[in-house]
């Protein structure tokens, strides 16, 4: 089981990533802002981040770098649209994934599950 925390501006998408995370018996926080997420990852220890790139008030860019300065969490990167050579930037400042959306449930289920033998 691992400690999931999801940041996405879309209620939707939250809930729906979620649902499928706790039917494999995940631990799953939610955060709809950067701001949230901040707090969430204060106070509590995740394996593993669910961040999306475009968000309103925090760009998940800035969330990224303050998460990074705060705990040794892996984030994967999520995003409608990431053109190649951003993605090759993302995974240079230490995104453990880059994922399109929509979600590919398979690599999520992978990802997690690399997170939990490491």
């Amino acid at each position: 089981m691992a400690k999931i925390l999801i940041v996405d501006d879309e209620k939707m998408i939250c809930e729906e990533f979620s649902d499928i995370l706790r039917e494999d018996n995940h631990e799953v926080d939610v955060a709809l802002n950067g701001e949230q997420a901040l707090v969430k990852i204060q106070e509590k220890e995740y394996d593993i981040v669910f961040l999306d790139v475009l968000m309103p008030r925090m760009e998940g860019g800035e969330v990224f770098r303050r998460m990074k300065e705060m705990k040794p969490v892996p984030i994967a990167v999520m995003s409608g649209y990431l053109p190649a050579h951003k993605e090759k930037e993302v995974i240079a400042q230490g995104a453990v994934a880059c994922l399109k959306k929509p979600l590919d449930l398979g690599k999520i289920r992978q990802l997690v599950e690399q997170v939990c033998q490491s």
